[in-house]
This record gives C-alpha cells, structure tokens and sequence, in this order.
C-alpha cells in the first residue's frame, strides 16, 4: 500500500548511478515516474532510497503497478534493464495504516468505524485483496491491513 509520497528503496547499479521508477494504472497508464540518485555503477551494487512523488494523481484503492528499472540511454531495452515489478494499493490520502486483528462478530463497516481514520469497508477490502476474496465474509484470526485517510 502506498501515498502520494512514499520512499523507493533497495540494492542496484545503474548508468551515472541512476536508477528509473515508473507508477503505471490498471490501463498502463503512466501516473509519475522519475529517477533515484545514488545507485551503483559501472556494476557496482549499492543500496540506495528515496522518497517520490506522484504529483497532482488521486486515488483511493486503485491496484497499480511501480517498476523499479536500470536507466538505459540506448533505449535497446524499454523502459530499462534490471526491471522489477512491485503490485501494489495506491491511495493518494493516506496518512499510515494499522494492522487489526479481526473477532468475532467483526465486519468491515465496523472494523471501518472503530479502526480506521476517514476509512471505509471498501477501503479495507481494496488494501487488503491478497487476503480478503468475498468482503462479507471474513474469520477471526484474519489479520488487516487498515489505511487510514486524510
């Protein structure tokens, strides 16, 4: 799950130490991208992090895609070498989330209520889709990831 402004992090090596990030919608649609300084180079790994941003975007639940990639001015191999692909949960409003462990007698409208911070229960099905497959039907034990929204 991730906000308009969220950090990028990790080990690589790329051309003048530049490593490319890319936000991509449900469509392939570009919604920010950029570059991250202070990667390695000329095959050198080092690890790096940094915070983006996706600008003017809005979204609330929205499953995108982020691409991490080696920047690549030959432009052989689009968008870039090294690609890797993270699926995740864009909410432009968020503002952190908790974890909650779900009871007995829980839905995701009270779980919503009680837990959340300007969160509903699709907001909760949304962030939490590699765990919930029906939104009326969950298990105490079940633990959920609750954003919680500007």
């Amino acid at each position: 799950m991730i906000g308009k402004k969220f950090v990028i992090a990790g080990h690589g090596t790329g051309f003048e130490a530049v490593v490319r990030w890319k936000v991509l919608d449900s469509a392939g649609h570009t919604l920010g991208s950029g570059n991250i300084q202070g990667a390695g180079s000329m095959g050198v790994i080092k690890d790096f992090g940094n915070t983006v941003t996706l600008g003017t975007t809005s979204a609330r639940g929205a499953h995108v895609t982020l691409q991490v990639f080696g920047d690549d001015p030959s432009g052989l191999h689009p968008p870039g070498p090294d690609l890797n692909i993270v699926h995740v949960t864009l909410f432009t409003s968020l503002d952190g989330f908790k974890l909650y462990e779900v009871k007995g007698g829980d839905n995701l409208t009270r779980i919503a209520q009680q837990q959340g911070q300007n969160t509903t229960a699709n907001d909760i099905f949304e962030a939490n889709r590699d765990r919930i497959s029906n939104p009326d039907l969950i298990f105490p034990g079940q633990v959920f990831r609750i954003p919680l929204l500007t």
